[in-house]
């Protein structure tokens, strides 16, 4: 069984050098295609500084929780169990759902689950078995922090929770009291973990490897849209954070000898405005289906309703992808007609519920020009297998790292904690989906060299009103690591649904 660590923390000595190796910084929501030298400077130079990551993937189902899961785990939902920002474990609540943004709600489950919340090996337990140390600072929700910190395995400073507890007393001494003045853009929360990261993690506890977790612009775009004033000035803020710790890094001599790798979660979207797709197509099944996130669960003796759940998925032109169960292992097409497998998403967990559901998009543009458009309820956000909500970004500049250079080559969120452990001279633990990003560095495998291959899978049916459904998934591999790409749905006699005007 997993341990979770709760002695206290140690506060480095006095002008002792760091020992930070690697650095993780989430932007949350950062469309790489957003990245510019005017908008973005600070970003856009340490790009230029390192290797840009061209073809960077969020996990699927592309949500904040199950990419932090990712990040920390080195794996896929198929393999961690966080299957979505809500997720249902009849084992901690068979009533209701839970949210994975609330740290409390995510501390009692695991606690309840036997520290099994996650339910492979997570960083820093692969790095405490090498007498290695991570930290965690964070203006997430405290339940993503909870989980980048590996359920709470390693310290975390987040704006509403610190853990261990005893770790309370020092962010205090060294930040101050914290005042909740959440907004658009989030600018005290995210000063507020940089300091943490820099004054708290690194000056007192001294990690070798460090996660930060920025709150924007993800926070503000949900609100305000892909484009706007508010968005764009939310980027800027985010981006002067990420100066910041640049400079901090350079302040205490770590540039020489830490590596940082500036992610996002996911990508981002505008919305269509309307009645989320589920919840609108599903009425008819309320009393047979339990909905967490884009999943359906299926109450006990309601299994005979599978058919006519996905049929009227596919008929709604608001649904994408569909997924259900392979009829084996490894399937990339499900057991209903039309549909594909959990395993094509990487999402074939005991926690599976019955059917994944994607919501539509296009390549439309918004007021602002920026491409991509999904039929989610809302102004802007993520969570399908659109492309744009896939694409993610990757900066990694640092000691070894090819400079100046662009990557085509696919990568992922669960790429980075195995990249880690072989940067620090580890290998990739046997839980991990993920891939050491030897392309990155200057003394490995040349890009070129890097194998990269092409599949699709497709599903289709006819359904009862004679309109044709048919998705294709499609799909990067190298090696044992496959990333997918997106997906595109289509039906012969139903356009696809446009925004509201």
């Amino acid at each position: 069984m997993l341990g979770v660590a709760h002695a206290a923390p140690t506060v480095a000595p006095a002008r002792a050098q760091p020992r930070l190796r690697a650095l993780v910084v989430i932007v949350d929501g950062l469309r790489p295609d957003l990245i510019t030298t005017t908008r973005t400077p600070h970003l856009a130079a340490f790009g230029a500084r390192g290797v840009v990551g061209g073809a960077h993937h969020a996990i699927v189902p592309t949500v904040t929780r199950v990419n932090a899961s990712a990040l920390v785990t080195g794996a896929g939902p198929s393999r961690h169990g966080i299957l979505d920002n809500t997720i249902f474990l009849p084992a901690v609540d068979s009533a209701r759902v839970l949210d994975t943004g609330n740290g409390a709600v995510m501390e009692r489950a695991d606690s309840i689950l036997e520290h099994r919340l996650l339910t492979v090996p997570t960083l820093p337990d692969l790095l405490a078995a090498r007498g290695l140390r991570m930290a965690v600072a964070s203006s997430g929700s405290s339940g993503s922090a909870f989980l980048l910190a590996g359920a709470g395995r390693a310290p975390l400073v987040n704006t509403t929770m610190v853990r261990p507890r005893a770790l309370e007393t020092v962010v205090t001494q060294r930040l101050g009291p914290y005042e909740a003045l959440e907004g658009a853009p989030n600018l005290v929360a995210n000063a507020r973990a940089v300091d943490a990261l820099l004054r708290v993690v690194i000056d007192s506890l001294d990690p070798d490897v460090a996660m930060l977790w920025l709150s924007d612009p993800d926070h503000t775009a949900h609100r305000a849209g892909l484009g706007s004033m508010l968005a764009d000035s939310a980027m800027r803020a985010v981006d002067r954070e990420v100066g910041r710790v640049v400079a901090g890094l350079a302040g205490r001599g770590l540039d020489a000898q830490t590596t940082v790798f500036i992610v996002s979660d996911h990508g981002f979207s505008t919305q269509a405005g309307r009645e989320a797709p589920l919840r609108q197509v599903l009425a008819p099944f309320r009393s047979s289906i339990v909905e967490a996130g884009g999943a359906v669960y299926l109450r006990s003796g309601h299994e005979q309703v599978l058919d006519s759940i996905v049929q009227t998925l596919q008929a709604s032109p608001a649904v994408g992808a569909v997924f259900t169960h392979g009829a084996r292992p490894g399937d990339l097409v499900g057991r209903s007609p039309g549909t594909l497998s959990f395993a094509a998403a990487d999402w074939a967990h005991a926690r599976a519920g019955d059917v994944l559901v994607s919501a539509n998009w296009s390549h439309e543009r918004n007021a602002a020009d920026i491409p991509g458009w999904t039929a989610l309820a809302g102004v802007a956000g993520h969570g399908t297998t659109s492309p744009y909500d896939i694409r993610a970004t990757l900066l990694v500049a640092g000691p070894g790292i090819r400079r100046g250079d662009t990557s085509a080559v696919p990568t992922a969120n669960s790429d980075i904690a195995p990249t880690i452990l072989s940067l620090l001279g580890g290998r990739p633990a046997p839980s991990m989906s993920g891939r050491v990003l030897d392309e990155l560095f200057r003394n490995r495998a040349p890009v070129a060299a890097t194998r990269v291959r092409r599949d699709s899978a497709v599903a289709s049916t006819t359904l009862p009103s004679g309109m044709r459904y048919r998705v294709t998934l499609h799909a990067s591999t190298i090696g044992r690591t496959r990333y997918v790409d997106s997906t595109v749905v289509r039906r012969d006699s139903a356009a696809m649904l446009r925004p509201a005007h």
